[in-house]
């Protein structure tokens, strides 16, 4: 009994440690092989593996040795057999290989010439799919325990998580580099469109202005010719201004609020765009700015690319979020990585916390789902 009590310690406390390990958030391969070598003296093994699946073989990614064995470098590559082998069966499914002696394959052969006899296996399973396993070796024939492979099951999940949480920052990171790039890039077009167009505009009016100014005393007719070109001048300059601020805030947003700028969208869009419904909620002006560019882009794309001829645009909220979602009756077949929009509103959506979907089967149709949590919100 105080066998067992002392076994169970020892494995809640190299549980923790990995635990403790992926909470700080270490490289996977820190976790790796940090999980190799606690299950590996967990289970009082020669050696132990962590390894990745890589189409037709498996390729260590983390490693430990007792120091008495020769141990399997990280990198190296072992090629599977048929699919009904044991070996391919346990590194897939889970299980034991009690003596290598008679298994059949290159890997069996690998690990027999590498001086190990028996072994015990837990798949890894990240993100819904099988991405490789845990292996541990023993230099003796039916070495390991029948509950060796739940306790090994208990650090795959560990792993899993690593590689998860790993997966996450990486899309974080992506994500912000869209964003900063993003915002690079409206800069630059912003700098472009001044410098064409509103700041050329007012260069002329000011040349403009100094010509009447010299005509005024000598010819007042050219002078007041002059003038009236600079007033056209200073119209279009205005024009441009108000289209690249329209650009930058919609102006009937901040003028009127969501309803009137979503029905706006509706009222220029080349086809018969129906509003279901807008709730009566009190949102901030950036979440409003989130829900019109998802609306405008949504329309955007259903006449751009779909050939819809209507669409449906509804609002909704719980006590807990604010849900915008456009459907059109376009040919569908629209993904996430075709283009810079709908990847650029998923990230201005996640910003504020929020997800957005994308449901777009071939001849479908097309929903764009946008939900946004009201904590941010009100």
């Amino acid at each position: 009994m105080n066998r067992n009590r002392d076994h169970l310690a020892e494995e809640q406390a190299a549980l923790r440690r990995v635990a403790t390990l992926v909470a700080s958030s270490a490289t996977p391969e820190q976790v790796f092989q940090a999980v190799a070598e606690e299950a590996g003296r967990l289970l009082e093994a020669r050696t132990a593996a962590t390894v990745r699946f890589d189409q037709d073989a498996g390729v260590v990614v983390g490693s430990w040795s007792d120091g008495e064995g020769a141990g399997i470098e990280v990198g190296t590559r072992v090629p599977y057999s048929a699919p009904d082998s044991p070996v391919y069966r346990a590194s897939h499914e889970g299980g034991r290989i009690d003596d290598y002696n008679d298994i059949p394959g290159e890997a069996a052969t690998m690990t027999r010439r590498a001086g190990y006899r028996s072994s015990v296996v837990a798949p890894i399973t990240a993100g819904a799919r099988l991405w490789g396993a845990l292996f541990v070796f023993s230099a003796s024939a039916n070495h390991f325990r029948p509950q060796a492979q739940q306790r090994l099951a208990d650090f795959t999940e560990l792993v899993a998580l690593a590689l998860e949480s790993a997966e996450a920052h990486e899309q974080l990171t992506a994500s912000r580099a869209r964003i900063v790039e993003a915002s690079l890039a409206e800069r630059r077009r912003l700098e472009r469109n001044l410098h064409d167009g509103a700041q050329q505009r007012l260069v002329t009016l000011a040349v403009q202005l100094r010509m009447a100014q010299e005509c005024l005393r000598d010819d007042p007719s050219a002078a007041q010719a002059i003038l009236a070109g600079a007033g056209e001048e200073l119209k279009h300059a205005l024009r441009e201004l108000r289209e690249l601020a329209r650009g930058l805030h919609p102006a009937v947003l901040s003028d009127h609020g969501l309803a009137p700028a979503l029905q706006s969208l509706a009222n220029r869009a080349p086809f018969r765009v129906e509003i279901a419904r807008i709730p009566s909620l009190q949102l901030t002006e950036a979440v409003e700015a989130a829900i019109y560019y998802v609306v405008a882009e949504s329309l955007t794309n259903a006449a751009k690319h779909a050939d819809a001829s209507e669409a449906l645009i509804e609002l909704a909220s719980t006590n807990e979020t604010v849900v915008v979602e456009i459907r059109d009756n376009g040919r569908g077949g629209a993904n996430m990585t075709s283009g810079t929009g709908l990847r650029g509103l998923a990230d201005r959506i996640e910003a504020h916390g929020g997800q957005l979907a994308l449901h777009s089967p071939a001849r479908q149709g097309t929903t764009v789902r946008a939900e946004l949590p009201l904590s941010r919100a009100e």
